[in-house]
């Protein structure tokens, strides 16, 4: 498998080459297996049709495509990688966008480091209200990390897991009674492949609105006038984190042509961030009220005599008549 130029391409190529060296044998040996069983039920169904020659000799044409392929798993799996990583690569260079999780993650480092100690500390001493720009800013800076380890994490994981249940699941395609799984993992194997495209689609779509700048927002330049700076780059790190995230469920959605998963998908996230919102806003509230608090006193004390008027409770409600 070429090395390709996003990081979890590379990192799935090291897992693939050290998969490819015991555990692929060993799956191939027990798919040939699996593959004879289903070449013997597939000549079973033809006899039970009384004979079908056509059914029969489209059996053993199957048998034929699959064990070409299981014999040579590992190049044809990584040739179709490949493919799909190149097609991928292409997009990406034709606006020299890079690597977005690397650059930005990259960038945001850099500003932390250079910026982000300051102004939360100048937004903390500024007033209690500020205390949500500390919380958001701190939030994004730790969802954009999490958001990309995630996303691969789970390229990885299920690259692999396509890797090595292939031979397996493929070796079932000569019969029409089971044959519905292998359908089911070409189409899933196609679509892994596609996050790849879709990654370098986006990655094109940020570099083309100069989404990598942080003296600037294409996102947030006239709906957050006069905020800091790290207010506007936590809420871009945020917008990131959720896109990446809904890579796989795009590239499901254009395989099938369904958008439906996608928008309730991106609702849910909306969901989850307002509830975030919201517990920072209450957070806020309640610092920037505890402040206040200790700021005046707490009792009112009236005349020369230093009386203390405490309030009470009001009269209790008396019970309404009975009508007979």
């Amino acid at each position: 498998m070429d090395p390709g130029i996003f990081e979890f391409q590379t990192m799935m190529n090291t897992v693939a080459n050290g998969m490819a060296g015991k555990m692929i044998p060993a799956i191939v040996n027990v798919a040939y297996i699996f593959m004879i069983i289903s070449l013997m039920l597939g000549v079973y169904e033809a006899y039970v049709r009384g004979g079908d020659t056509k059914a029969l000799a489209g059996t053993v044409m199957k048998f034929i495509v699959v064990a070409f392929v299981i014999g040579n798993w590992t190049r044809f799996f990584g040739d179709l990688n490949s493919g799909f990583n190149t097609i991928a690569q292409q997009i990406d260079k034709s606006y020299g966008a890079g690597d977005l999780l690397r650059d930005w993650g990259n960038l945001l480092v850099a500003n932390w480091n250079n910026n982000g100690y300051t102004s939360i500390w100048n937004m903390v001493t500024s007033s209690g209200a500020a205390y949500v720009n500390a919380l958001e800013i701190a939030i994004a800076y730790m969802v954009f990390p999490v958001a990309a380890q995630l996303f691969t994490l789970v390229y990885i994981f299920w690259g692999a897991v396509l890797y090595a249940v292939g031979p397996l699941v493929l070796a079932l395609a000569p019969s029409k009674m089971i044959n519905g799984t292998a359908k089911f993992y070409a189409q899933n194997l196609f679509v892994w492949n596609c996050w790849a495209v879709i990654y370098a689609v986006f990655a094109c779509l940020i570099t083309a609105v100069n989404g990598k700048d942080l003296t600037s927002s294409p996102f947030f330049s006239g709906t957050v006038t006069g905020a800091q700076t790290q207010v506007w780059i936590g809420l871009t790190s945020i917008i990131y984190s959720v896109c990446i995230l809904l890579i796989p469920l795009i590239a499901m959605a254009v395989l099938k042509g369904e958008f439906g998963g996608v928008a309730s998908a991106f609702m849910s996230l909306i969901s989850v961030g307002t509830q975030v919102t919201r517990a920072a806003s209450s957070a806020a509230k309640a610092a920037k009220g505890s402040s206040g608090g200790s700021q005046s006193g707490g009792t009112a004390q009236g005349g020369s005599g230093g009386g203390t008027y405490a309030s009470r409770p009001p009269n209790p409600t008396p019970p309404r008549a009975t009508v007979p």
